[in-house]
């Protein structure tokens, strides 16, 4: 066997073996009783590692270059490197902060299995009794982390110790982790035996632990936590070198933090010309600050009931999926449902489970339907749904691609597919309104905003306050939401410049596929192209649109 698929063989089976939060979000129920190790001992190996295996890989693609293996060992090595950097800021600052850490992923993604069999079953509960596990090994590695000066901001922390709290004031009944549907072999009376086994472990062992990482995260870590005045990396110990690393394992490009700083304020520039052509007929002014002030403010923009927001965003989707084979060559078996959520991001996907048993779900929170405009629910599901993350994910699953292409994330790839997604629809004529497309710049605006405030955040020493009023000021987002978004890019460093980065890159190779290739460019063949080899870091991406490029030219 090819030493490149052995090595990828390799590779996947210790990812997935050791990435237990990417398997949740899978809903692998293969892994389902484990957590992530990390105990200091248990992320040291995990990271040296991961080294090992981008060297291993790196090395074979030096000594057979130009072999058929080539994007299988780049993805291979620009994982391995990626994970290798962010895995001690996920563990010390990501999960430990609000909105985005571990306080979110409990209640949204642990109870969201398909349990079939007995054996799934007792693998959920086998999970709930290891709990107090995870956490004692984390609570060691939070000291590691802060000992080397990887510690979160107190607004962070405060924020999960709140939400964490929130949770053990439930009744254990009405308990996230206790809606977790029973495996579908047990029926009747095993069904209720084994959801009261649910509720005992989650008195009896998640919750005395979830109490006791509270107790130290307000103890211990809180007091060496970073002031609003000083949230970004730039301000601790090597943080600069670390924040370079991470936006290169965002965008899986060369960009530096100025250049991808400056990027955001010429997209902004190029957004305020669109605003002025699409709001003056529909506002009566040209101004985009008068136009991102009216979706902000505007009260009759916004959602008052969960069911009407439910009702638009699964017509909006099935009118998606009806057009999509105009654009797309090939298109995922696997369906798309959009389904509410009362916990979590304001809209996220999920794609179908390895096992077939769960399709493509599209999230959107609906907990509070007045922080959903009107606007925002087209723009967002094709992103979320269709064409956008599950055209991308269902079929980079569907493809019998080697999983280090169908699974593992590249978030520049993911993430400006789903941009890119956006922008496909109005080209295709797809948004109903004049208000939807205004949604679309709003949200083009909110992801250009990001490459400002993110590398303003981490690389240039903003304050939390400086870089809520520059999103303010340029995204149509009220004060409580803008808030949200600063916190998730501070306690999550370089993650939020993947989407415009990414998009920016697509619409590139398809500007230059149009010129070279004129009228023997075929959309649908370019989508096929880019969605048709899994995830792949974008200057491997760029190789594949030039060598479909080439063999095109060469068939003419």
């Amino acid at each position: 066997m090819d030493a490149g698929v052995v090595l990828a063989d390799e590779y996947w089976a210790y990812f997935h073996a050791t990435q237990q939060l990417f398997n949740i979000d899978r809903g692998d129920v293969d892994e389902v009783e484990h957590w992530d190790d990390f105990s200091p001992e248990g992320l040291a190996a995990e990271v040296q590692c991961l080294l090992s295996f981008a060297d291993r890989a790196e090395a074979l693609a030096r000594a057979q270059p130009g072999d058929a293996a080539g994007a299988t060992l780049a993805a291979i090595a620009f994982s391995a490197r990626s994970t290798a950097v962010g895995r001690p800021w996920e563990r010390d600052r990501t999960l430990v902060s609000a909105p985005v850490g571990l306080a979110a992923v409990l209640p949204t993604l642990v109870p969201r299995y398909v349990l079939v069999t007995r054996r799934h079953g007792e693998g959920y509960l086998a999970k709930l009794a290891a709990f107090p596990g995870f956490v004692e090994g984390w609570v060691a590695g939070l000291r590691d982390g802060a000992a080397a000066g990887r510690v979160p901001t107190a607004r962070g922390v405060q924020g999960t110790i709140e939400r964490l709290q929130a949770m053990l004031a439930t009744d254990v009944a009405d308990d996230a982790l206790a809606s977790q549907d029973p495996p579908e072999e047990a029926i009747g009376a095993e069904a209720a035996v084994w959801r009261g086994r649910v509720q005992d472990l989650i008195s009896n062992a998640v919750r005395p632990a979830i109490a006791r990482l509270c107790q130290f995260l307000r103890d211990e870590v809180v007091p060496v936590s970073r002031s609003d005045a000083e949230p970004g990396l730039c301000q601790l110990p090597a943080g600069e070198e670390a924040y370079a690393s991470l936006l290169h394992a965002a965008t899986s490009t060369k960009l530096t933090a100025d250049e991808i700083h400056h990027l955001g304020l010429e997209q902004l520039a190029r957004l305020d010309d669109e605003y002025r052509s699409v709001v003056g007929p529909l506002l009566g002014c040209d101004d985009p600050a008068v136009a991102r002030a009216r979706l902000r403010d505007d009260l009759s923009l916004r959602y008052t009931t969960a069911a009407e927001l439910v009702r638009d965003a699964e017509v909006v989707l099935a009118r998606a999926q009806a057009a999509s084979p105009a654009w797309f060559g090939r298109l995922p078996v696997a369906p798309c449902r959009a389904v509410a959520a009362d916990a979590g991001g304001l809209a996220y996907y999920c794609p179908p489970s390895p096992d077939g048993n769960r399709g493509g779900i599209f999230y959107f929170n609906v907990s509070d339907p007045s922080a959903w405009g009107r606007y925002q629910v087209e723009v967002t599901t094709f992103h979320e749904g269709v064409p956008g993350h599950h055209l991308q994910l269902a079929l980079a699953q569907e493809l019998n691609l080697h999983p280090v292409h169908s699974e593992l994330p590249v978030p520049s790839y993911e993430e400006g597919w789903g941009l890119y997604a956006e922008r496909l629809a109005d080209e295709r004529g797809l948004y109903g309104s004049a208000m939807a497309r205004l949604g679309m710049l709003a949200s083009d605006s909110l992801r250009a905003c990001r490459l400002v405030v993110d590398t303003g955040l981490h690389a240039r020493g903003w304050s939390r306050e400086r870089a809520i009023e520059f999103l303010f000021d340029n995204a149509a987002m009220n004060h409580r939401l803008v808030e949200d978004e600063i916190d998730r890019y501070i306690c999550w460093p370089g993650q939020a410049t993947s989407y415009m980065v990414g998009r920016l890159t697509l619409d590139r190779l398809r500007a230059d596929a149009q010129a070279r290739l004129g009228s023997r460019f075929d959309l649908r063949d370019f989508h096929d192209v880019v969605l048709g080899r899994g995830m792949m870091a974008l200057d491997q991406l760029a190789l594949r649109v030039n060598d479909w490029i080439l063999n095109t030219l060469n068939d003419g």
